[in-house]
């Protein structure tokens, strides 16, 4: 009898050559002899297609996730785990009735799982009767099940390779990440959550579960790889890497703030390097009824190119590494750099004073000898000739390579400084291409970079040419943020005068001048001074 399905579990199987002994116990079986039990764990799995996701699933292996034997109650009598190949094999107490499949993969230090509450303090479970006599038990969770626990193990199993992709790269081992995410719970959007609760070192993922009932018409993302691991790559850069970026929607039209389109734009090549697939897709609902929501393939322009577009952080970090390690190269870009190589060079950035990248900083930074934190130093990834090479045969701007002060973001001020700029979320299309964006936009935000030395109190004067009002469009705001982008401080009056005033300790911060609303325009001076303890 075919049972309906669990997921892939670990190395703590029994009663095989590669197993270990018995189940781990959770509490005190009632006496009575052990039986012996064996089985394989499988779930569906769609794949996108241009009418949403597939119609036809296929079962995968389980991986490294928990089962857990039962009793009558309910009551949890001990655990186990798959293998890589979703089979388990152990001897569970007399007294177990059923198993519970759990949606949790625990593996080689790595830790992540799926739940349904968003206070995240319980896994989707599938509970499966035990079968009759002693022939292998096949647990199939077939998609169409209401609960959702196929779409739980896809979420956990793509998570997972993602994390296994970083360890294999960096040597790191990441801390446990949880995704929410459930059918007709999680309908807002996916995002990256970041550490919940805070101090708890441990992380969180939202998914989109879609309409509860409407998973052909929806958008849910349990079988969008791309997108699930769009947003482990976020928690990547989180962990090792820095975070520049202000935040929001990010259109792939416009060309937006250069550190929001860095943090974007690296966390699809993330998405695509652990997949060795250079199209990122987002589908909504189940073919016929479907459709995609996103389309991009890494190696084919679109939208707008430069330092403020997405798409072409994507697409140029992809092509440092196509054509290396069985990534394949169609547009014959000339580089083929090891992805551990990248990654690897996204960290060390991140030891360098004021680290607060963007696509160009990031360029000129691989192109140049680096000194390590144990005071080693390493070559240049690749030559400056060579990428620029490649950003021509990929139609990219060049420009992006000079260290002008005018290709600088952000944008150094040494205190006490007084800089001269405009904000522009107004004009259609943007002063540099593509559709106007006043919530992110590159011309609809200035950033400086400013180094405090000493504890001290900073200053920052805003004067507007204008109202400050959005009565002439002239409403600019002023935010103080940390070299992680959080913000510390921000003015967001309607005035033609904005001040802000905070004691800093040592170190580096970002000042942002920005549309304080739907498109406004004006010219205006940033003054920052510090003030001694």
């Amino acid at each position: 009898m075919r049972l309906p399905s669990l997921a892939a579990l670990s190395l703590l199987a029994a009663c095989t050559t590669t197993a270990r002994a018995a189940l781990v116990p959770v509490t005190q079986p009632p006496p009575g002899p052990p039986r012996a039990l064996a089985g394989t764990v499988r779930y569906e799995a769609r794949r996108p297609t241009h009418g949403g996701a597939s119609r036809e699933g296929e079962m995968r292996p389980a991986r490294f996730v928990t089962v857990a034997a039962l009793d009558r109650e309910g009551h949890a009598l001990a655990e186990c785990a798959t293998d890589a190949t979703g089979h388990f094999a152990c001897s569970v107490p007399a007294a177990t009735t059923q198993l519970a499949v759990r949606a949790h993969a625990h593996e080689n230090g790595l830790d992540t799982s799926c739940s349904p509450d968003q206070d995240l303090r319980r896994d989707h479970e599938l509970r499966v009767p035990l079968a009759m006599g002693d022939a292998p038990m096949t647990v199939d969770v077939r998609d169409s099940d209401p609960s959702g626990m196929a779409g739980a193990l896809h979420i956990v199993d793509t998570v997972l390779r993602g994390l296994e992709a970083v360890q294999r790269w960096t040597g790191d081992t990441l801390p446990p990440l949880i995704v929410y995410w459930g059918r007709g719970i999680t309908t807002e959007w996916s995002y990256y959550r970041g550490e919940r609760p805070a101090h708890s070192n441990r992380f969180m993922l939202e998914l989109l579960g879609g309409e509860r009932g409407r998973q052909s018409t929806t958008d849910t993302d349990e079988h969008d790889e791309g997108i699930i691991l769009h947003e482990v790559g976020h928690f990547v850069m989180d962990r090792l890497s820095t975070n520049s970026s202000t935040g929001g929607t990010h259109p792939s039209n416009v060309l937006l703030d250069p550190g929001l389109a860095w943090e974007e734009g690296r966390a699809t090549w993330f998405s695509s390097a652990v997949r060795n697939d250079p199209r990122y897709q987002d589908t909504i609902g189940i073919e016929p009824s479907g459709s995609l929501r996103v389309d991009h393939d890494l190696e084919r322009s679109m939208g707008p190119r430069g330092n403020g577009a997405e798409n072409s952080v994507s697409d140029v970090l992809w092509d440092l590494i196509d054509g290396a390690n069985g990534y394949e190269d169609r547009d014959r870009d000339g580089l083929a750099l090891d992805p551990a190589a990248l990654l690897r060079a996204m960290v060390d950035m991140n030891r360098q004073p004021g680290a607060f990248p963007c696509l160009a900083s990031f360029l000129r930074f691989i192109t140049a000898p680096q000194t390590l934190a144990n005071n080693a130093t390493r070559d240049a990834l690749v030559s400056t000739d060579a990428l620029a090479a490649m950003l021509r045969a990929t139609q990219e701007p060049e420009a992006m390579l000079a260290a002008s002060p005018g290709a600088q973001w952000p944008l150094d001020l040494t205190v006490p400084a007084r800089v001269a700029d405009k904000i522009d979320g107004l004009t259609d299309p943007a002063p540099s291409g593509g559709a106007r964006r006043p919530e992110n936009g590159l011309d609809a935000i200035r950033v400086y970079r400013v180094n405090i030395p000493a504890r001290a109190w900073i200053n920052l004067e805003l004067r507007i040419q204008g109202s400050g009002t959005r009565a002439d469009r002239s409403d600019l705001d002023l935010e103080l943020r940390d070299i992680r982008g959080e913000i510390l401080a921000s003015a967001r009056g309607t005035a033609p005068r904005e001040t802000l005033s905070r004691l800093l300790q040592p170190g580096w911060y970002i000042v942002y001048v920005r549309d304080g609303g739907d498109g406004n325009r004006a010219n205006f001076e940033l003054t920052v001074r510090t003030r001694p303890v």
